[in-house]
């Protein structure tokens, strides 16, 4: 079975950042076998969608597709994870990614957005059919969409959380793409490339191989031809420590899990003045989630993604974290860290 690099690359995501204890590549359903629930609102949703954006924006979404069954039996998930915790399903996740080296490109831009907004609604009817799960999360990754299509694509992912919502169907979307793909994808999963050791996930494999040549390489070419080694500070802005966005979700997630951070240093965390005076952070290192609005839209501030897209849990309250750290940020926030221990 061919397996694409962007999928063992989700693969390792969804196992190591987001805990599922169960991932499949290339899921499909067993149409003719499996008991399809929820059948009349399945067909409501394509009716409601294909309607919204026909009227809309004249779109034609499903194109071909006669039947909320002939969709279904065309559908395929790039990955499907599942976080179960005490016997029952925590979360799960549904993911289509896309790799075009040139940027997302299903033919026109008009094209691609309907080609993307047909895959998300396939899979929440996927994930509402044949698990029964009336929330979850469902993720479109591409390392590369141009701004002419992200943008658009923003707008309608948004419109379609409110339509799933209209029709009680509580799932979460999220469009990782660009910087948001690297950081909150590619990042993680680059740092434990040293400390997985499963040969069947293939993208950290070969990242450890080429780390393995390249420190190979470098000794040789040191030892051999007497070649100084490059100075680390031009690199690490004087320090080999690891990203300092990378460093405070590492830390901040301990802090939790040890319960160092009371209700009060909570309260503090929330407050604009005190981030700022505390961290030099422009805004509030974290950001209360609000029930009744999607968690994309409460990530942005002046219209740009300040905050993780995944909620922490902290005293049975959900909150984002903000990713907005730069370099001069480390020190304070180390010395905070100090304060607390």
């Amino acid at each position: 079975m061919k397996i694409e690099i962007g999928e063992s690359l989700m693969l390792s995501w969804l196992r190591h950042v987001k805990k599922c204890q169960s991932v499949q590549l290339n899921w499909k359903p067993s149409i003719n076998h499996w008991e399809l629930s929820n059948e009349r609102e399945i067909e409501l949703i394509m009716q409601t969608v294909n309607a919204h954006y026909e009227e809309r924006y004249s779109f034609n979404v499903f194109k071909n597709n006669k039947s909320y069954m002939q969709l279904l039996q065309q559908g395929e998930l790039d990955a499907l994870g599942l976080h179960i915790q005490n016997g029952v399903i925590k979360d799960i996740y549904g993911v289509d990614v896309a790799f075009h080296e040139a940027g997302l490109n299903y033919g026109s831009k008009i094209e691609t957005l309907e080609r993307v907004i047909k895959k998300i609604v396939r899979t929440a009817m996927l994930l509402f059919g044949y698990f029964n799960m009336r929330k979850g999360t469902i993720i479109f990754a591409s390392p590369k969409i141009n701004n002419a299509v992200y943008e658009p694509l923003q707008s309608s992912v948004k419109e379609l959380e409110g339509l799933f919502k209209s029709m009680e169907l509580d799932f979460e979307i999220e469009l990782l793409a660009n910087v948001n793909f690297k950081s909150q994808v590619l990042d993680p999963v680059l740092q434990l490339s040293s400390s997985v050791a499963d040969t069947s996930e293939l993208f950290l494999r070969s990242i450890q191989m080429y780390n393995m040549f390249l420190a190979s390489e470098t000794t040789s070419l040191s030892e051999n031809h007497n070649i100084v080694k490059p100075n680390t500070k031009e690199f690490t802005n004087g320090s080999n420590e690891i990203p300092i966005a990378v460093f405070v979700r590492d830390t901040f997630t301990k802090l939790i899990s040890q319960n160092k951070l009371s209700k009060e240093k909570i309260y503090h965390l929330c407050d604009t003045r005190y981030s700022k005076e505390t961290f030099m952070l422009p805004y509030p290192l974290l950001k209360k989630v609000m029930d009744g609005t999607g968690v994309s839209a409460q990530r942005k501030i002046n219209g740009r993604d300040r905050y993780y897209a995944n909620p922490i849990k902290i005293h049975e309250e959900k909150y984002l974290l903000c990713n907005h750290w730069v370099e001069k940020s480390r020190q304070p926030y180390k010395l905070w860290i100090d304060k607390l221990n």
